[in-house]
């Protein structure tokens, strides 16, 4: 029984059920360690720190890791699977012993030259938050090695279409750097948010192991630099690390700019960020990681019409979800910062300022939610140029409208700035992708994006009502009257969107209102 569930494979449709309730239970202890990190130490000198040291380890697991195992190694593991499963053994265990032995080097120079990589991270920190900061990147600087470790067993099982295991590494991550707040804190320090970062790394990882090994590796000492599916892996992913390297080098100038402002600035910035990225991991990443192999085989293959089908049809369900996310977290963007952060020592003045910076970010939600698909799209194509050209665009967009909003907005203008950027970046995905394999039937679309807005609209007026009678019902004050008013007025927003979608004939209802009849029409 424990070898089947750790074996077993799944359709698109079950793999995206599965890694959707898994990111959504990773993500509700994400809020519990936003939560914990924020009553702890409010938006402050420690949680900047503690943000700022986050950015180099990040940079390295991005441009070092995630480029090689999340576009490019899946692909061509695929390929080899499907040709020769012994070759494949070669090639993951060259990339393997290859890879740790470079990484392991390039983090020993990174932690001997911690004081500088502060300095530029954060250039507007007062010396004790830079000791901190170098103190955090230090330690964290393990996890990069641990991840690549777990990133590589994730695409083994991501080609075998074992999502259930994989699903459960994020979960166990958050639950590591949580025991760091509550347990290892007390013992050494905020030292200790390192500790526990570490820590839910290592969890990350082990999950994954006996899966790995369940579905036919072996570590082998092989330290082949001329197989050729590393010559390939090479090739393509460069592009992809420089698209990635965009996205990091955002993250890091927005980082550097928020250091100057105002102290607690990185901290708000990235408390907003987190639990905007909720729904963009659940309906967005959870999908676009479900699709990507069959997305891959269908173009292996050659089997362009099969593949223009999968892509629309999963471009569709997440407009159906995101949409109307999008409008809930405008609508109820207050309640929703108080609820998760609102406790301890995170004040009304850093709710105030979280709430603006979520309210900014939502503007681009739809965009941050479909890009992950689109971008597949193209690394199912074998194509990793264009989407770092398209990246290089919105970056240069990114950095230009934050300079220009932050002299209005403070760190309010970071979020529009990061809005405006991820639209660009759609925009580009969605035209250059049309133009070269026609996928999107632009009348159909529209329709569909018409019914969803109006649909949206209508359950944002009920809900924003059912807010307002709830708030003469129920105190407010307190944490269980804020529960019960979003709660409820949730609810009504929800009817009311399934039921205008029901009567527009949405086929995409049928995600919510009866997913297992869903999972089953699908189930390939």
């Amino acid at each position: 029984m424990i070898r089947k569930i750790l074996t077993r494979h799944s359709s698109i449709t079950e793999a995206t059920v599965i890694l959707a309730v898994a990111s959504l239970v990773s993500r509700f202890f994400g809020l519990i360690r936003d939560r914990t990190l924020a009553s702890h130490f409010g938006a402050g000198t420690v949680l900047d720190s503690y943000f700022a040291a986050f950015k180099i380890p990040d940079l390295v697991f991005n441009l070092l890791i995630l480029g090689a195992l999340s576009s490019v190694f899946i692909p061509i593991f695929t390929e080899y699977l499907r040709k020769n499963q012994k070759e494949a053994w070669v090639f993951t265990n060259s990339l393997l012993n290859i890879g740790v032995a470079f990484l392991s080097l390039i983090l020993l120079i990174l932690f001997v030259f911690a004081p500088t990589l502060a300095h530029l991270v954060a250039p507007g920190f007062d010396p004790e938050r830079l000791t901190l900061v170098i103190g955090l990147m230090r330690i964290m600087l393990l996890s990069p090695l641990i991840f690549g470790l777990s990133n590589l067993a994730g695409g083994i099982l991501n080609s075998y279409r074992n999502f259930f295991v994989y699903s459960l590494a994020p979960i166990l991550y958050n639950l590591g750097i949580i025991a760091g707040v509550i347990f290892i804190v007390p013992l050494v320090g905020p030292l200790g948010l390192a500790y526990g970062v570490v820590l839910g790394a290592l969890l990350h990882l082990l999950i994954q192991i006996p899966s790995v090994f369940l579905s036919g590796y072996r570590y082998r000492p092989s330290f082949n630099l001329r197989h050729p599916a590393l010559k390939r892996l090479g090739v393509l992913m460069l592009p992809r690390t420089l698209g990635l390297a965009t996205g990091q080098l955002s993250l890091l100038a927005n980082t550097i700019i928020a250091s100057t402002l105002a102290m607690g600035s990185i901290a708000v910035l990235n408390l907003a960020d987190n639990i905007y990225s909720l729904p963009v991991s659940l309906f967005g990443i959870s999908l676009a990681v479900a699709a990507f192999p069959t997305l891959s085989d269908q173009a292996a293959r050659g089997s362009w019409t099969d593949f223009r089908d999968t892509l629309r049809r999963l471009f569709r369900q997440v407009l159906f979800l995101i949409i109307p996310t999008m409008l809930f977290y405008w609508i109820f963007r207050a309640q929703i910062i108080r609820l998760i952060l609102g406790a301890g020592l995170f004040g009304w003045e850093d709710t105030r300022f979280t709430v603006s910076v979520l309210a900014f970010l939502t503007f681009g939600m739809v965009a941050h939610a479909t890009i992950p698909l689109l971008a597949r799209a193209f690394y199912a194509r074998k194509d990793t140029a264009t989407p770092f050209l398209i990246g290089l665009v919105a970056l240069a967009i990114n950095i230009l409208a934050a300079l220009i909003l932050i002299s209005f907005l403070k760190v309010v203008g970071l979020a529009l700035a990061i809005s405006l950027a991820a639209l660009s970046n759609l925009a580009g995905l969605i035209l250059i992708l049309q133009r070269r394999i026609h996928w999107l039937k632009w009348g159909e679309a529209s329709i569909l994006i018409a019914k969803l807005i109006l649909s949206s609209l209508a359950a944002a007026a009920s809900g924003y009502l059912m807010l307002r009678i709830a708030d003469l019902i129920v105190d407010t004050h307190t944490v269980l009257g804020l529960f019960l008013q979003t709660a409820f007025s949730g609810l009504v927003f929800l009817f009311i969107y399934l039921t205008a979608t029901q009567l527009f004939r949405v086929p995409e209802v049928n995600l919510i209102r009866r997913p297992l009849s869903f999972i089953k029409t699908f189930r390939r």
